[in-house]
């Protein structure tokens, strides 16, 4: 089953936005993400969170048939690492997360990122406008379809990942490491709409970003 959670920092549309809603079977918000969720047109099926950021009684939640899942403000989890926990209670075999990034709370985006190295029973994905990004574990292949053109970056979520191996991307990695903290994997690029990256050993946050969809500079 497909599940789509709302976090609560901000969204830009996109394609990877439009079908992700577009094929959900279940869409949860956490916390606030009830809100972006409206915003975009959205009633998520089940709402958890303790509740502490939402700017709208419960009470027009439950008034649009919304189910609440209320956990305590004191707590060891995210409202977002709650909601991933509920989707999976629910039989999700796919996570999208949509508002995981931006807003003012920049530990929530970094906290949303790491979240992907919490769940790897399930494939998750945070999208964003043009972005796209998921993990890659180790031994493990992931494929990248888009445009020639687009950015594809790599970064490792351990101290070292270990024989990646690309297919076509610009700069090639032919069984090669990369250690975290040197962002020698940014900024790669599309040679073909179907590209491949291969990892032996560690997590690789592999980041896809459509170049049609990028609004400004793509470079720094």
């Amino acid at each position: 089953m497909r599940a789509v959670i709302f976090a609560g920092g901000t969204l830009r549309q996109g394609s990877s936005v439009r079908q992700a809603l577009s094929t959900a079977q279940l869409i949860i918000a956490a916390d606030r993400g009830a809100q972006v969720a409206l915003h975009h047109g959205v009633v998520p099926a089940i709402v958890v969170g303790d509740f502490d950021s939402l700017a709208l009684p419960v009470q027009e939640l439950e008034a649009r048939g919304c189910e609440l899942v209320r956990v305590p403000v004191e707590k060891n989890e995210t409202d977002c690492e709650l909601a991933i926990q509920v989707a999976l209670e629910r039989g999700a075999s796919s996570i999208t997360l949509l508002g995981g990034l931006g807003g003012a709370r920049f530990d929530h985006t970094l906290a949303n990122v790491f979240l992907l190295a919490g769940f790897t029973s399930v494939p998750i994905c945070i999208v964003d406008g043009a972005m796209a990004c998921w993990l890659l574990q180790g031994p493990g292949k992931t494929s990248l379809d888009g445009q020639v053109g687009d950015l594809v970056s790599l970064f490792p979520m351990t101290a070292a990942a270990h024989g990646i191996k690309t297919q076509h991307l610009y700069y090639p990695l032919r069984n090669e490491t990369l250690h975290f903290g040197k962002p020698r994997g940014v900024s790669n690029v599309l040679t073909q709409p179907h590209a491949e990256v291969e990892l032996a050993q560690g997590l690789l946050l592999v980041v896809h970003t459509r170049l049609s969809e990028l609004e400004g500079d793509p470079c720094f």
